[in-house]
C-alpha cells in the first residue's frame, strides 16, 4: 500500500525465514513486518525507509513452533498483504531441545483447604517458556487418589502454582507421579512431561523425572491406578473408603456422560 517491495526467502530445513524490504520510490516510506508461526506472532517491526533504501532481517522460527503440530504456518504481514509457508516438522514435545515446552518444575506435598475443608494437597507449579499458549491438564495418581485433574493453562512466558487435591491421609508418606499433558489423557501423542514424586505433609519432597506413559483416566472402565511397592497402600483415610467413587459429590456414573466436557476439578475416589 506504501509502495514498499518485499522479498521473502523461507528455509523449511535450516527453519528460518528472511525478509527483504526496499523502497524504490524517492521519498521516505513507512514499512513493517508481522511473523507469526502456528497462529501465534513471534516478531513485529514498523520502521521507515528513505528513498532507494533496503532493509533485510533473518529471523529462526524453530523455538516458535507449537510443538503440538506436525504440520506447521509461516505467515508475513505487511501493509496490504500477506504470504504464508506450510511445511511439516515433527516435534517430541517431552524431549525436544530447541522448541521449548511447559513442564513441571516444583512439586511439593503440604496441608491445604479444599472448598473450605482441610485436605492433603500436592502444590504442582507449571512453566510455559514458549510463545505458544498450550491447552495443558494435570493428572495426579497417587497411592491413596486413583486419579485428581485440574485444568493446567499457562500463559506465554509465566508460570503458575496449582493446588491439587489428594486423598492421602495426612499422617502417611504420599507418593505418586503428576503427568502434564494436552489432548486425551490414554493418548501418548499429547503427553508433554511427568514426574514422580515422595513427600510428606511436614516434611520434605523428593521428586524425579519420568518418561510420558499413557493411561486410562478415572472416567474410563479400566482406570489407571497407581501403585507403589516401596509404599502401604493404607494411605487412604478410613472414612473415605466407603464413599465409593465420587467427583466432587457427583455420582461418577453420570459424569461418565459428560467426561468428554469437564472443564474443573475431577477427583475420583478409590473403592
Amino acid at each position: 500500500m506504501t509502495g514498499i517491495e518485499y522479498l521473502l526467502e523461507f528455509d523449511s530445513d535450516a527453519r528460518s525465514i528472511t525478509v527483504y524490504a526496499e523502497n524504490p520510490t524517492n521519498r521516505s516510506q513507512q514499512a513493517g513486518i508481522v511473523i507469526s508461526t502456528d497462529n501465534r506472532t513471534m516478531h513485529s517491526s514498523d520502521f521507515r525507509l528513505s528513498g532507494g533504501e533496503v532493509w533485510n532481517k533473518t529471523l529462526q522460527i524453530e523455538a516458535s513452533l507449537d510443538a503440538l503440530r506436525d504440520s506447521h504456518v509461516v505467515r508475513v504481514s505487511t501493509y496490504g498483504a500477506t504470504r504464508a509457508f506450510e511445511f511439516d516438522y515433527e516435534i517430541d514435545p517431552e524431549s525436544s531441545t530447541t522448541v521449548p515446552t511447559p513442564y513441571i518444575a516444583d512439586t511439593t506435598v503440604t496441608r491445604g483447604t479444599i472448598d473450605g475443608e482441610p485436605s492433603t494437597v500436592v502444590n504442582i507449579t507449571v512453566v510455559n517458556p514458549s510463545v505458544q499458549q498450550y491447552p495443558t491438564k494435570l493428572m495426579v495418581h497417587t497411592q491413596g487418589t486413583d486419579g485428581s485433574f485440574y485444568a493446567a493453562i499457562v500463559p506465554t512466558g509465566e508460570s503458575e502454582t496449582v493446588t491439587v487435591e489428594l486423598l492421602d491421609d495426612p499422617e502417611t508418606v504420599v507418593v505418586g507421579e503428576a503427568r502434564l499433558y494436552a489432548g486425551r489423557l490414554n493418548r501418548s501423542s499429547g503427553g508433554i512431561d511427568q514426574v514422580g514424586f515422595r513427600g510428606e505433609v511436614n516434611g520434605s519432597t523428593s521428586t524425579w523425572n519420568e518418561s510420558y506413559r499413557a493411561v486410562e483416566g478415572p472416567w474410563s472402565e479400566n482406570p489407571y491406578r497407581y501403585d507403589n511397592a516401596s509404599v502401604g497402600s493404607d494411605s487412604v483415610l478410613p472414612e473415605q473408603v466407603e464413599s465409593g467413587p465420587t467427583v466432587r459429590g457427583i455420582p461418577v456414573v453420570l459424569l461418565l456422560a459428560i467426561a468428554a466436557s469437564v472443564a474443573g476439578l475431577l477427583l475420583v475416589r478409590r473403592r
